[in-house]
C-alpha cells in the first residue's frame, strides 16, 4: 500500500494549483492547513484519518479519492480566505476604478471585482467537493440494516422459518401460495 504524506500532497497542490509561485500560495501554510484539518475531511466522509509523522493513518487507506477531496476542501478554504483578504482592504480606504484629467488617465484595479473571482473560484471548488464527496459516499456506503427477504430468516422451533415483516415463508410456515 502507498503511505501518501503531507508534504507530498501539499507539494503536489502547490505545484499544480499555484505553479509553486511563493507570492501567491505558501508552501508551509498548504502543509500547516492539511496538518492541522484532516477532522475536517473525516466529519465530511465519514472517515477516521490522522496525521502522526507527516503520514496520513490509516496507512494506504489515504488513496486518490480522499486526496481529491481534501484538495478540494484545502482550494475552497483558500478562495474564502483570499475573497475576506481583498474584501478587508476595500473597507480600508477609498478605492476608485478610474481617474481622468485630462490626458492623463489612471486606472487602478476593482478590488471588489478581484473579490467577485476569488468568490467565484470558492464555489466552483466547493461543487468540486460536494460532488466528490457525494460520489464517494454512494460508493462506500454499506447497508446499515437488512431486512426482508435480504435479511437472515428467523427460524421457530418447528423446523420452519419465516422473515420478520412478514416477507416469504418457509417450508410449512405462512399460507400456501
Amino acid at each position: 500500500m502507498v503511505s501518501y504524506s503531507v508534504q507530498d500532497m501539499a507539494d503536489e497542490i502547490f505545484g499544480n494549483e499555484f505553479e509553486y509561485d511563493s507570492g501567491y500560495a505558501q508552501f508551509y501554510y498548504i502543509s500547516g492547513w492539511l496538518a492541522n484539518n484532516v477532522g475536517l475531511l473525516n466529519t465530511k466522509i465519514f472517515s477516521e484519518y490522522s496525521v502522526c509523522n507527516d503520514k496520513f493513518y490509516p496507512t494506504g487507506g489515504f488513496r486518490q479519492e480522499e486526496r481529491s477531496i481534501y484538495k478540494q476542501m484545502y482550494l475552497y478554504e483558500f478562495y474564502t480566505k483570499k475573497t475576506r483578504q481583498v474584501l478587508r482592504g476595500i473597507d480600508n480606504n477609498v478605492d476608485f476604478i478610474t481617474l481622468k484629467e485630462g490626458d492623463t488617465t489612471i486606472t487602478r484595479v476593482n478590488r471588489n471585482e478581484i473579490a467577485k473571482t476569488y468568490k467565484s473560484l470558492a464555489k466552483d471548488a466547493q461543487e468540486e467537493m460536494e460532488k466528490l464527496v457525494s460520489a464517494y459516499n454512494i460508493y462506500q456506503a454499506r447497508p446499515l440494516q437488512v431486512a426482508g427477504e435480504d435479511g437472515s430468516p428467523i427460524f421457530s422451533g418447528s423446523g420452519s422459518f419465516y422473515y420478520p415483516y412478514g416477507y416469504g415463508y418457509g417450508p410449512g410456515a405462512g399460507p400456501d401460495p
